[in-house]
């Protein structure tokens, strides 16, 4: 039978005795009270036995250091409907409590009934795989308190009544250790763990879990009071996970789950409130929540390797509302609904994390400066996503309030959700190696107002919703000004949006290097890189236009590529270090842009017809190139300065040829431009007037030395200073052939200035008489008439064509000397033959223009007899081949007029063909032994010929190919009688015809097609040759000389067509020849022959040369 023990007893047992053995049984007892005042007395409970109490006091009461009491497997009942305050266990004033395996419970529900209570300094209880609950409002699990402490290992902390925390541990040194506990309260503000005054919790894995309304996970108050968690897991039905007012709270792993804040910094007493979070998830599900509150004056949180998210109505995930607030993030996550991070007033560090959001209007990153003097968010490495509408990526607004972005990723997905949002005096925006994307309708890639900072290095923008712009930049009243500086490789790329939107006020945009690319519905041929306007501003129901006023773009080593467009305000333009701009300058209403300013390493191509005011022009100004020959451009400008080079795109033909256009407009020109001209699509031709590439209006003015012509334009000849294209030259002419005197024309007819005549005396008057009816007056006069600029080129082209098909052209004689004597001892039979001839031919003249041309040629031609046939008593015929080889150099020298002047200067261009022809030719003859009587002869040949034409404009090769055939006949005879003086003498009329069909490849030179024309020809030879013949003398050589003249015809048409403009070349029609030779036998095989030979035809044109022939016949 058990007996219990009662207090009486245990006191006696206490007084007479210094150890209690533990009872050998279980045993049922009432309150156990352990004081002895020596600190000697332990008591050790057994498994299985109960101490129930109902009294005042604790059911078990250890006091006095070096007392103690041991229990496994205890059960410890406290407390009951009467005596509602009763504690379970009680250590006090030193004393220690251990329990392993045990449960207390405490049934009161009255305040202060607490599971175990360690109060005092070095009073301990140390409780392993024991359960604790209680019932009582305000009455703890587990409490430490003024120096006492409490280690739990496993178990459980049960609580059911208001405010009655899990874990509680009040003042200085009061402690309380959990390892793997389960703590778990359920009714209004009872917190799992909470601590005050200096007190300590230390958690271990394990579990928190609070379901009362406004309790928190973990409590924590005071200075120097601490939570620390180690991979527990925290569950706040209704309230914040974690509650920091005052003290410290730190975490390592597990994870907090609230429906209030997950983490909530509070004015406490004491310090300020300090919370050190790593390797854990916060987790805030309420409709108004936050993952982190940091809110309360020089508050603080630090995370590391952390998951935060609030996806409530309007969570967020970590609030700093007050001064002085800091919040420092590694390595985290942060989700929420609403806003990511919220700074009003305190400074945010984040390094290597995310921030996404899903809600409407919920900002990535949200600072606005609304207490103290600052608010401050810098992230590094830091990727920011926003789902919502109008949930800007990072905002600064109110002066104070500053964002610095580094090596950070942003894009947002919702319609008029900004990358980046800056707006205030004295708000600050800086980002650095920063992406930005933005998708959404009217999602800028940067909104800034009213006197924002915007610094933008190496920050990508691109924008894929339709009217995102770049960069917004807007103000809300007159005499402000906004400026942004974007720099160091930094980007803007917009599908369809405007690149640099200012929207009244004033505003500066510095751009070095970086690009700019504008579309317009993905059409980056319309994109809008800066457009000037106002802006509406609504205020108490009354609607305020503000205009825009003075708006620069700085640009520096920049890529820009977008239209300028100003309808409000004043726009000036620089591009400086190699900046280029790509777009068209359009000013509208009351906007103006008033100047563009290039330096020379600058360029601006202008791809639409566009306006401003001044235009200095230090670099490069390019019309973009027309698509498909449409779409030329025209420039107008107020005034322009020079110094640069100016590129317009011509269709180079005659006077209605379109082309690009520079209009000055009421003002002037200075300094000089290189105007290059390329040509678009142009065949050249014949202008009258010229194609006029400047155009004064409205009192503009040029200067005389404005303009000339670029070198880089396309068919440049330089000793000309002309343009070269299909045969014709253009020169830039001040005022063109009889224009209007300020303007520029290209022209390629010009008539050179005369001087004016001397002034004439005054005629006497005469008296009026009858007037006479009006005559109607002449009509005007064009011009034209002038000097044609015909390119050399062509020349040397024709020189070209001429030579290949004269170089092998040749009569019977030319091939095979004419001797005969009648000596039955010379060889007759089949023979070989060579022959080389060297010309020149001078005069050779174009059409159009002034072009001389000059050929050199030289050939050798080999052959031989291949068959000889006896043709009745003494005639023969023979058959054979030949073939040869043959150059020619031609030098043609075209005569222009220099623009402006009453000078010329000479353009020249070389022509050199170098090739080969084969052939066979057939002959008889009627009397083979004296050749006298009739002849015949006949021959075919092919030739194959490699061209080139040099000339300033550069080289080009091209292939031609000749067929020509010949048919040639003559009578030989001796007029005179015998023993007369001139019974030797010889005449041999003869007439010949030769077709010539020639065929070449075209040949391109700066644009310039050249190609034959007329190429099929039918020359013709009639002459008389005249020799001695001499009587047969076998012991010596015989040599005779022969003089022959001729009358040429040539039949031919030869032209040249450059592009579409066909020039004819003019060879002498008819011409005189007179040949001058001897021929000769060296012994009775060998034959030769050489005779020198001079041309003369009309157009005045020229041609000698000399001839050498050797055969050797069988």
């Amino acid at each position: 039978m058990r007996t219990p023990l009662n207090p009486i007893m245990l006191g006696l047992l206490a007084a007479t005795l210094p150890v209690l053995p533990a009872a050998t049984s279980a045993a049922d007892l009432g309150q156990v009270i352990v004081n002895d005042a020596t600190g000697s007395t332990q008591l050790t409970l057994n498994n299985g036995d109960t101490v129930t109490h109902a009294g005042t006091g604790a059911a078990i009461d250890v006091s006095v250091a070096g007392n103690a009491v041991r229990g496994d497997g205890v059960t410890i009942s406290a407390g009951s409907a009467s005596a509602r305050a009763t504690l379970g266990v009680r250590a006090s004033a030193g004393g220690s409590v251990t329990l392993t395996g045990s449960t207390v419970k405490t049934l009161g529900d009255g305040q202060g009934a607490h599971g175990l209570a360690a109060i005092g300094a070095g009073s301990l209880i140390t409780a392993g795989q024991t359960d604790v609950s209680t019932l009582g409002s305000y009455s703890h699990g587990v409490y430490a308190q003024n120096g006492g402490r409490v280690d739990l290992d496993g178990g459980s902390v049960t609580t059911s009544g208001s405010g009655s925390s899990a874990l509680r541990a009040e003042g200085a040194n009061a402690v309380i250790t959990a390892k793997d506990v389960t703590v778990a309260t359920s009714l209004y503000n009872a917190g799992g763990a909470y601590v005050d005054s200096g007190g300590r919790v230390a958690m271990e894995g394990g579990t928190i879990t609070v379901t009362g309304n406004l309790a928190p996970g973990v409590n924590v108050n005071g200075q120097n009071s601490l939570v620390t968690l180690r991979g527990t897991v925290v569950n706040a039905a209704n309230g914040a996970g974690a509650s920091v007012q005052g003290g410290r709270f730190e975490m390592d792993g597990g994870s907090i789950t609230s429906s209030g804040a997950a983490v909530m910094l509070s004015s406490g007493t004491g310090p300020a409130a300090v919370a050190d979070i790593r390797n854990a998830t916060l987790t805030s599900t309420g409709d108004v929540s936050y993952g982190i509150n940091i809110n309360a004056k020089d508050t603080s949180a630090t995370v590391d390797n952390v998951s935060i998210s609030a996806l409530g109505y309007l969570g967020t995930g970590v609030w700093l509302p007050s001064t002085g607030t800091a919040f420092t993030a590694t390595r985290f996550d942060i989700a929420s609904s609403h806003v990511g991070i919220d700074n009003r007033a305190g400074v945010v560090t984040l390094t290597d994390g995310t921030v996404k959001t899903l809600g409407n209007n919920a900002h990535g990153l949200y600072v606005s400066r609304e207490y103290g003097s600052s608010a401050t968010i810098q992230a590094t490495r830091v990727d920011i996503d926003t789902q919502g509408d109008g949930a800007v990526g990072a905002l600064a607004r109110v002066g104070g309030a500053a964002v610095t972005l580094e090596d950070v990723n942003i894009t947002t997905r919702g319609a008029s959700a900004y990358g980046l949002f800056a707006s205030g005096t004295g708000a600050s925006l800086s980002a650095r190696n920063t992406v930005v994307n933005t998708s959404g309708a009217n999602a800028s890639g940067l909104s800034m107002s009213n006197r924002a900072a915007v610094t933008l290095d190496n920050t990508r923008f691109t924008m894929q919703g339709a009217g995102a712009n770049g960069i917004w930049s807007y103000l809300t009243g007159s005499g402000l000004s906004n400026s942004v500086v974007l720099r160091n490789g930094s980007q803007i790329s917009t599908q369809d949006g405007v690149g640099l939107l200012a929207s009244g006020g004033g505003h500066t945009f510095l751009v070095s290097d970086s690009n700019i690319t504008t579309r317009t519905g993905g059409d980056i041929d319309s994109g809008v890189l800066l457009h000037s306007r106002s802006v509406t501003v609504t205020s108490g129901g009354v609607s305020t236009v503000i205009e825009s006023e003075q708006v620069s773009l700085d640009a520096s080593n920049a890529v820009l590529t977008g239209d300028v467009l100003a309808d409000s305000g004043t726009v000036d333009v620089s591009l400086k270090n190699g900046s280029t701009l790509t777009g068209a300058l359009v000013q509208r209403g009351p906007g103006r842009i008033n100047s563009l300013t290039l330096d020379s390493a600058s360029a601006w191509t202008v791809r639409n017809d566009s306006s401003l005011g001044t235009l200095n022009n230090g670099g490069t100004v390019a019309f973009a190139a027309p698509a498909g020959g449409t779409g030329f451009k025209t420039l107008t400008v107020n005034n322009y300065i020079g110094g640069g080079t100016l590129v317009l795109n011509t269709q180079l033909g005659d006077d209605a040829s379109p082309t690009d256009k520079l209009v000055i407009d009421g003002g002037t020109t200075s300094g000089n431009t290189s105007l290059r001209i390329v040509n678009a699509g142009g065949n050249g031709g014949q202008t009258e007037y010229g194609i006029r590439v400047v155009e004064t209006v409205n009192g503009g003015t040029t200067t005389a030395d404005a303009f000339r012509l670029d070198s880089g334009s396309t068919g440049y000849r330089a000793s000309a200073a002309t343009v070269s294209l299909n045969g014709y030259d253009y020169s830039l002419v001040r005022g063109g052939n009889g224009g209007v005197a300020p303007d520029w024309y290209l022209t390629s007819d010009y008539t050179p200035p005369t001087a004016p005549p001397g002034p004439t005396d005054p005629t006497d008057p005469i008296d009026p008489g009858t007037p006479a009816p009006p005559i109607a007056p002449p009509d005007p006069v064009l011009p034209g008439n002038g000097v044609k600029n015909v390119s050399p080129e062509s020349g040397a082209y024709a020189g070209n064509r001429l030579a290949s098909t004269r170089l092998f052209t040749h009569s019977l004689h030319d091939r095979v000397p004419a001797y005969a004597d009648g000596d039955t001892t010379a060889a007759t039979g089949r023979g070989l033959w060579a022959r080389v001839q060297g010309r020149h031919d001078s005069g050779l003249r174009m059409s159009e223009g002034r072009v001389d041309v000059d050929t050199d040629s030289a050939m050798v031609q080999l052959g031989g007899d291949v068959i000889k046939a006896a043709v009745g008593q003494d005639g023969a015929a023979y058959a054979g081949l030949m073939g040869g080889y043959g150059d020619a150099r031609s030098r043609a020298v075209s005569t222009l007029m220099l623009p402006g002047t009453t000078a010329q200067t000479r353009a020249r261009a070389r022509g050199k063909v170098s090739g080969y022809a084969v052939g066979i030719y057939g002959t008889y003859y009627e009397n083979d032994l004296t050749r006298l009587g009739a002849y015949a002869d006949t021959w075919l040949q092919y030739g194959r010929y490699t061209n080139q034409i040099s000339s300033e404009l550069g080289s080009v090769r091209y292939r031609s190919n000749v067929w020509s055939a010949s048919l040639e006949t003559g009578y030989a005879l001796q007029p005179f009688a015998g023993g007369t003086a001139l019974d030797a003498l010889v005449i041999e009329p003869n007439a010949q015809v030769i077709y010539t069909r020639y065929d070449a490849k075209d040949a391109t030179l700066q644009g310039t097609r050249m190609r034959s024309d007329g190429d099929n020809a039918w020359n013709s030879r009639v002459g008389v040759r005249v020799y001695p013949r001499a009587a047969p003398q076998a012991d010596k050589p015989a040599v005779r000389p022969f003089l022959e003249t001729n009358w040429l015809h040539n039949g031919g048409n030869p032209k040249v067509r450059m592009g579409e403009n066909t020039l004819a070349a003019l060879p002498a029609r008819n011409a005189l020849e007179l040949k001058l030779g001897a021929e000769g036998r060296i012994g009775k095989q060998v034959q030769v022959s050489g005779h020198v030979f001079g041309q003369a035809g009309n157009h005045d044109q020229r041609g000698y040369g000399g001839m050498l022939n050797v055969s050797y016949r069988w």
